[in-house]
């Protein structure tokens, strides 16, 4: 037997009290006055072993009653089967699984309030000396505490459903090393328990980092959705790099069934600035369904979207936002070199569309990249080391960079800035084989040039060419080849946007300009090379969002939307500042919607939709829960429900507690000393 309050038994010293009042108490000598023989002849009745028998037995029973009401306040107990405890309070450690896999539905409503009936039932039966540690997959500081009963009761009611998802393995490990850290600095914990109230998804189940215990004891409690399907919408993605005042949209969107059932008729309903569009679909079982939204931009400015589909299990995915940006010109700075060619300023100045700046490449400097889109080199030869590292991070930035080089061409100094460009360097100038011998028409570079494919297009000379090859590791993608297998025209792989041309404009290499592909080719790396932002991001995720027209005041960027106002991390790489959307306490604070990006004014838009991590609705078996959890640990019990918490019987191992006994103990000894007293004569 041990006991939760050791220290009371430093009460048992108080048993010398009766004993002193019994030892000086019927030693005093009484007078008793009587009048006749009767009560003489009593006193000779009544026997010194009699007293004496009476007296002990007083003193026992009084001994006995203050004995059981000292070991009642210690609080006795047995411990549970092969426990190593060291004596202190039991802690059951209780993991509420608030994910929203967790709303789906089940036989008593949502999983999640099962889920919190069930702790409620196995808190209520926890002994009253017993700590709760509760958490969910907030794992914040103020669920990093040990509670008593009543302060989990509580805390109960406040839990909701989160976009936040925890490994198995991770939160056993952050509850255990908190328990032993309690252990050594704070308080002796006793028996260790530790309950998972959950759905066990696939996609948030790992066992894979769990450290070996073998004293306590784990109760994984999976519960089961009435249906196991789901429909969501994964992403949406335009056809089109640029959309433009006038012209058509295509938004493709991919739906998922993640259920086992055909459905038909599927309503997709698409919103965006007044405009809306509806359509069914049909989704195979286990099947994913790509359809395309067609609608034409009225005017230009800042558009927010939505997109949604009807499903009856679960909704938190249902919904997909967007948001972007449709612009009235693209900036382009035209850095002219010694050979530079006037009519690429001139192809350029045909569309009001483009605002073109020209600059001699001895004036430029950085400032000159805040607010462009496009950095064309123009007959360059040489490029300087500072330019080559400023264009680099112009580019990793979102900038996109074009390079025609000159006539006279440096290889040596071009080929770093080339290499930062994910593109292949150039080499010496070759005469052989340089016609033109075809187009990638396939390469989204070229869709919608050509109202058909022609492989005998009567197509530009090129008499000179810089040797170069796009298959040097820099994942480049060649749009114009020559006959000698060489390309001509190549864009770079990867996020970075850039364009080379291997031969010069310069009329002793090429006839190029006067040819109808010139302004054809110089115009589509205009309009590829706008800027753009993500139509969407996700909560949580490590992506980015830049800000391209933020004012470099100090006032903080806020996200605001009518129902919130939130402030996120910024970051500065050179000339661009960033927002970050990952991070707990983003993923904790905001939820999925449209955003206004506002500094000293509103400046520009973004759409936050919730991770589709736990969209698939797919759960761990019985088996693959046990035999992951037994790698690890020794005592396991599985429990499933699936037919509510109401039917559910979760029993967990506690010590066998008897301080009420001693208290029933405690009131039986002194009946019986008073009984004693009164009734023995």
């Amino acid at each position: 037997m041990r006991f939760v309050y050791p220290e009371f038994l430093w009460g048992l010293l108080t048993l010398a009290v009766p004993i002193v009042i019994h030892l000086f108490n019927f030693r005093r000598y009484k007078k008793l006055y009587f009048s006749s023989l009767k009560f003489l002849q009593h006193v000779d009745l009544e026997t010194k072993s009699t007293q004496k028998l009476k007296h002990l037995i007083v003193l026992i029973l009084r001994c006995l009653a203050l004995a059981a009401l000292v070991i009642a306040f210690a609080n006795p107990y047995l411990p549970v089967e092969n426990e190593k405890s060291t004596g202190g309070k039991p802690v059951i450690a209780i993991y509420l699984d608030n994910s929203f896999s967790m709303t789906a539905k089940g036989t008593e409503g949502e999983l999640l309030s099962e889920a919190r009936e069930t702790a409620r039932k196995i808190i209520s039966n926890a002994s009253l000396e017993t700590r709760i540690l509760l958490n969910t997959n907030d794992m914040s500081g103020v669920e990093q505490r040990l509670i008593t009963k009543v302060e989990a009761l509580e805390y109960l009611d406040k839990i909701e459903a989160s976009p936040l998802v925890r490994q198995i393995d991770d939160v056993l490990n952050w509850q255990r090393s908190f328990i032993d850290k309690q252990n050594e600095m704070n308080q002796r914990v006793g028996t260790r328990q530790y309950i998972l109230l959950s759905d066990f998804q696939k996609n948030s189940s790992s066992f894979a980092k769990l450290k070996k215990d073998e004293d306590g004891y784990y109760y994984p409690v999976q519960f089961i959705p009435q249906e196991k399907s789901n429909v969501y919408i994964d992403t949406a993605w335009f056809s089109s790099p640029i959309q433009r005042v006038g012209e058509n949209n295509e938004l493709n969107v991919r739906v998922v069934n993640s259920g086992n059932e055909n459905l038909t008729n599927v309503e997709l309903h698409m919103e965006v600035n007044g405009i809306v569009r509806d359509v069914f679909l049909d989704i195979p079982a286990n099947q994913k369904v790509t359809t395309t939204l067609n609608y034409t931009e009225k005017k230009a400015g800042l558009k927010q979207g939505k997109i949604q589909v009807n499903d009856k299990q679960l909704f938190w995915d249902d919904d997909y936002f967007f948001a972007y940006e449709v612009r009235s010109k693209t900036s382009i700075l035209l850095v002219n070199g010694d050979d530079a060619s006037p009519q690429v300023a001139q192809v350029y100045r045909l569309e009001p569309f483009y605002s073109v700046k020209t600059i001699n490449q001895t004036g430029f400097s950085q400032d000159q990249l805040r607010n462009t889109d496009l950095v064309f080199l123009n007959g360059v030869n040489t490029v300087s080391s500072g330019l080559t590292d400023q264009l680099s991070e112009f580019a990793q930035t979102g900038g996109s960079v074009a390079i025609f080089p000159g006539k006279a061409c440096e290889t040596g100094s071009l080929s770093l800035l080339l290499n930062a460009l994910n593109l292949p360097g150039l080499g010496t100038v070759t005469q052989s084989g340089t016609r033109i011998d075809k187009l990638i028409y396939d390469d989204p570079f070229f869709a919608g040039m050509f109202e058909q494919k022609k492989e005998n297009l009567n197509l530009p000379a090129v008499s000179k060419a810089y040797s170069s090859n796009k298959n040097n590791g820099k994942g480049a993608y060649e749009l114009i080849r020559l006959q000698n297998g060489m390309p001509l025209f190549l864009r770079s792989g990867g996020s970075i946007n850039a364009f080379l041309f291997t031969s010069s404009l310069d009329n002793t290499f090429s006839n190029f300009t006067s040819d109808a592909l010139f302004p054809s080719l110089v115009l589509r790396i205009g309009e590829m090379s706008q800027r753009k932002l993500p139509i969407a991001l996700t909560i949580g995720s490590d992506g980015v969002f830049p800000l391209f027209e933020a004012s470099e005041g100090e006032k903080p960027i806020h996200l605001k939307n009518k129902k919130l106002d939130f402030i996120p991390q910024t970051k500065t790489v050179g000339t661009m500042r960033y927002i970050s959307l990952s991070g707990s306490e983003a993923t904790e604070l905001l939820v999925a919607g449209n955003y206004d990006i506002v500094d000293e004014k509103a400046f520009g838009t973004v759409a936050l939709n919730y991770n589709r991590l736990e969209s698939i609705a797919s759960a761990l078996s019985k088996d693959d829960i046990i035999n992951g959890m037994k790698q690890a640990f020794k005592h396991v019990l599985f429990k499933e429900i699936a037919e509510g918490q109401s039917l559910a019987s979760i029993d967990i191992e506690k010590p066998y507690e008897y301080w009420k006994v001693f208290v029933f103990l405690t009131l039986l000894f002194l009946i019986g000393e008073m009984c004693v007293l009164k009734f023995w004569k």
